[in-house]
């Protein structure tokens, strides 16, 4: 469309007052065909809304027709409880959480809620977290002096009196749910979110109402429970066939008399129990009534296992004293020990005996050097495929030391390691927490790896100050990075790394072990307490096998401070991520 007044377009032109005169007359014929099209637009996009509208009616009355075809309609009852089972956490108990099977299915539609109330086993299994609960009327309160004023009843307390009953209910109507099923059941008392409250006695009673029924228990509790247990026998829990034992010393209780004696606990002698875990003395028993000959799994580390518990010395066992129960146990097939560190609990190396734990599959080792590498000089585990270390092995001035003060004893180090490694040819994973292996020690151990390792994870322990970590020079995976043809560790698949300084690992030299490795790496996690020094995420080779299904991950920095968050997965080993703490 040309137009009289182009050479004024695009322009900081102003015209004047007879120029706007003529410009205005000029657009009344394109105003009016604006608006004609503005009119046809609003009138096709009133018939597109109609359209839309009938289109929408028809498919929500098609859809609900259409629904009655779906498969899952159609589906068997007894398939639909098989789908049902196959949504229960496989490693943990259930939790009494919406978000979660199996309430979350009874939350779906009517038909959903009504079979799963008719399964059973999907209510077998039970995880029940105990904040406490004040005494019943009929339970003797405590004394309070006349001189003391008559107070109003604590809002708080109220409140955590209407919800620990809500949760005694709970716990009921959850059990009653799985009719005659063995039950797995875990009871976690949470001392820490309470101001001295004494468990509910409600839930325990429920609990050990059903003891016929027990399969799997893993009790963290107070005394109160262990008295309980003690009225048990062996008859009173034929189905029994693991058991884990925690309690709290920080509970009043354990200071009140009567307090529960692990050697009176009969009904660990049950027919069935071929696994057992007791954190605190219980293994230290000697008139325990385990029948050792048939456990298959053993321990005594506190639970969860990620828990950093195992620092506490009531849970720490005497060399000798585990070693005397291992031979005692012919059918090990897993065994998670935390031994005593002080150098006057470590007997003379030749009085010790020889284990032979033919059968052994899974080693979980906590404590420091000198009784770990005892230990490992002890044992032979000809199958063992898993081998977890938590230790700080020996330095040269501990060994010093040792020398200038036990010259009656024999001196241990980190060889007993390697010497222990090259008797694994099966071994599939190793997890190494420490903080005294020096450079020299790291290649000494990872050079020995067997080729047969799929998993590595190697920590050097965050949780010491920096003054108390060992001088370390050169780069801590340097021995893995050779220019030879066969590289150590040939079909590693997983790699975890945690350090917390710089100097033990650079980017590089970790690029260059992805590198060698790539055909068959499946998932690289890194944390580092450092800045960067290489940026790897963006390098070409690396990216190149993200994109081939590299599962990798690197943080760099110093760690975030972070509470728990209280929740109903409390006292299990994967509990939610801590929240961030806002002040």
């Amino acid at each position: 469309m040309r137009s009289p007044f182009a050479s004024w377009l695009g322009t900081n032109y102003c015209p004047t007052v007879g120029e706007t005169a003529e410009l205005k007359a000029f657009l009344a014929e394109p105003l009016l065909q604006m608006k004609c099209l503005e009119n046809k637009i609003t009138g096709m996009r009133q018939a597109l809304n109609k359209l839309l509208e009938e289109r929408e009616e028809l498919q929500t009355y098609l859809h609900a027709h259409t629904a009655l075809f779906s498969p899952i309609r159609r589906m068997p009852a007894d398939v639909m409880q098989e789908i049902f089972l196959a949504c229960l956490p496989t490693h943990r108990n259930c939790v009494m959480d919406v978000s979660e099977a199996p309430l979350l299915l009874g939350r779906i539609c009517s038909a959903w809620r009504t079979l799963s109330l008719a399964t059973p086993r999907l209510w077998s299994s039970l995880h029940i977290v105990d904040r406490g609960k004040l005494p019943e009327e009929s339970e003797p309160a405590p004394a309070v002096s006349e001189s003391e004023p008559d107070y109003p009843p604590d809002p708080w307390l109220v409140a955590e009196e209407r919800r620990a009953a809500l949760v005694a209910d709970a716990v009921r109507a959850w059990l009653e749910r799985s009719r005659q099923c063995p039950l797995s059941i875990s009871l976690h008392y949470d001392l820490q979110s309470l101001f001295g409250l004494p468990p509910s006695q409600s839930i325990i009673h429920t609990i050990f109402s059903l003891a016929y029924r027990w399969q799997h228990i893993r009790f963290s509790a107070s005394v109160s429970v262990f008295r309980k247990l003690e009225q048990l026998s062996a008859a009173d829990v034929p189905q029994l066939k693991s058991v884990g034992l925690q309690y709290h010393e920080a509970s009043s209780e354990w200071a009140s008399p009567g307090f529960a004696q692990w050697d009176n606990l009969s009904f660990l002698s049950g027919p069935k129990v071929a696994a057992f875990a007791a954190f605190g003395e219980g293994l230290a028993s000697p008139q325990l009534p385990v029948e050792w000959s048939r456990l298959a799994a053993l321990s005594n580390v506190s639970f969860p296992d990620e828990n950093p518990t195992w620092m506490r010395e009531p849970s720490r066992l005497r060399i000798d004293a585990g070693l005397l129960i291992m031979s005692r146990c012919s059918q090990l097939r897993s065994l998670s020990f935390v031994l005593k560190d002080h150098f006057s609990n470590i007997p003379r190396v030749g009085e010790l005996p020889f284990v032979d734990l033919h059968l052994l599959q899974t080693l979980h080792l906590s404590g420091d050097g000198t009784p770990s590498s005892i230990l490992l000089d002890k044992i032979n585990v000809p199958q063992l495929k898993n081998l977890t270390l938590r230790t700080d092995w020996m330095t040269e001035d501990d060994r010093v030391w040792w020398g200038n003060h036990h010259t009656n004893r024999d001196s241990f180090s980190e060889p007993s390691l390697v010497r222990f490694l090259a008797t694994l040819p099966l071994l599939e994973s190793l997890s190494l927490t420490t903080r005294k292996l020096g450079p020299s020690s790291v290649k000494e151990i990872l050079l020995h790896l067997p080729p047969s390792l799929l998993h590595l994870h190697i920590t050097s322990d965050k949780s010491f100050s920096r003054w108390d970590t060992p001088d370390w020079k050169g780069d801590f995976l340097a021995p893995l990075v050779t220019p030879e043809s066969t590289i150590p560790l040939p079909i590693l698949r997983d790699f975890d790394i945690v350090v917390a300084r710089e100097e033990l690992i650079t980017d590089k030299t970790l690029l260059q072990f992805i590198t060698a490795r790539a055909s068959t790496l499946k998932r690289v996690k890194l944390d580092f307490e450092r800045p960067m020094d290489f940026d790897i995420v963006h390098d070409a080779a690396l990216s190149s096998f993200i994109e081939n299904g590299l599962d990798f991950a690197v943080t760099y920095g110093p760690p975030t401070f972070q509470v728990p968050e209280y929740s109903p997965w409390t006292g299990l080993p994967d509990t939610p991520e801590p929240v961030l703490l806002t002040l």
